[in-house]
């Protein structure tokens, strides 16, 4: 409650860092912060995980400004993209908006960790975390745009989830934890905590995801449906079905973009036990590594139960399988991870 209010004022700080030449960028950026689509909880990864490290979120603000505002370039790409929203996005043109989307989404979040009150090596760790996430995110969007669901495999589309919401989540957890541990001299300590944290980050934004997906089949529009989006499941039924489920299932998904009635006849081969059985068995064995991961890095610690609410929100549709590693809940009382002060 204390740490999150800085968020708005250190990206307030950013916005009046233009000089007046720059008005109408400085215009539509701040037009996109205040109304662009904002994601759920978007600024609560860095703190939580530089909370685990230190006890103290506050110095991951810059962090988590860069990530709010890499959420909020990417939902402005997606709205774009969707075609939905009429001339205008966010209040301004379209254009305006999808060039204050290019500003927030690159330029400035790389000035946000440029002003990261750390040393100058950590800094640039910073700077190549973000980009490699910005890359990678990149390939994973286009995988999910030009992939054709009756045409891959589910680890195709794994791979896609990995990199499309996987690496922005990995690239809050990983550059949290490289300044958190900027003060650690034991290089192979720090790249190895680093690197656990980053798989945990990739696991959680692969879970959201799925969630994500979740919520449309289950009680949203149906846009994946009527988009012939290639979601895990839909190419999970398509890859594992006998053939002639397969071939209805074609058919359904041919008319789906017009056809009521064809996308609840897919969405009810899709939610069939035999199809959804190793469906939740895939999810539940990626909760289970990102709770054993947190057992790791984070026990007994409040942000480290926290973050294992996190993991139980996107998997909620899940059933419940085994106790988790080591018989621990997320608020026992566990020893301390090595170098951990939470």
């Amino acid at each position: 409650a204390r740490t999150l209010p800085r968020v708005p004022d250190y990206l307030a700080g950013l916005l009046d860092a233009y000089p007046p030449q720059q008005a109408p960028l400085r215009a539509s950026v701040s037009r996109l912060v205040s109304h662009g689509r904002a994601s759920p909880l978007e600024h609560s990864l860095p703190f939580l995980v530089h909370g685990a490290l230190t006890g103290d979120p506050a110095p991951a603000v810059p962090v988590a400004a860069a990530h709010a505002l890499w959420w909020r370039a990417a939902n402005a790409f997606d709205d774009f993209a969707d075609g939905d929203t009429g001339p205008q996005l966010y209040g301004i043109s379209r254009g305006a908006a999808l060039t204050a989307a290019l500003e927030c989404g690159y330029a400035l979040p790389l000035r946000a960790l440029a002003a990261v009150d750390a040393p100058g090596a950590v800094r640039d760790e910073l700077t190549a975390a973000y980009l490699r996430a910005w890359t990678t995110a990149s390939n994973g969007q286009l995988g999910d745009l030009l992939i054709r669901p009756e045409q891959t495999t589910p680890q195709t589309i794994l791979d896609v989830y990995r990199d499309k919401s996987g690496a922005v989540y990995a690239m809050a957890c990983s550059m949290a934890a490289r300044l958190a541990t900027a003060s650690d001299h034991r290089t192979d300590a720090r790249a190895g905590r680093v690197a656990r944290w980053h798989r945990f980050g990739q696991i959680l934004g692969m879970l959201a995801q799925f969630r994500n997906d979740e919520d449309d089949l289950r009680d949203g529009p149906g846009e994946d449906l009527r988009n012939r989006t290639p979601t895990y499941l839909l190419v999970h039924l398509l890859h594992s079905a006998p053939d002639r489920t397969r071939r209805l299932a074609l058919a359904a998904l041919r008319e789906a973009p017009s056809s009521a009635i064809d996308r609840e006849h897919l969405r009810a081969m899709m939610t069939a036990p035999e199809v959804l059985r190793p469906y939740h068995a895939r999810l539940s064995a990626l909760r289970a590594e990102a709770g054993a991961l947190l057992d790791e890095l984070a026990p007994g610690c409040p942000f480290g139960a926290a973050l294992h609410v996190r993991v139980q929100a996107e998997t909620h549709f899940v059933p419940a399988t085994s106790r988790r590693p080591h018989g621990r809940g997320p608020f026992t009382r566990a020893r301390r991870a090595p170098g951990g002060r939470c």
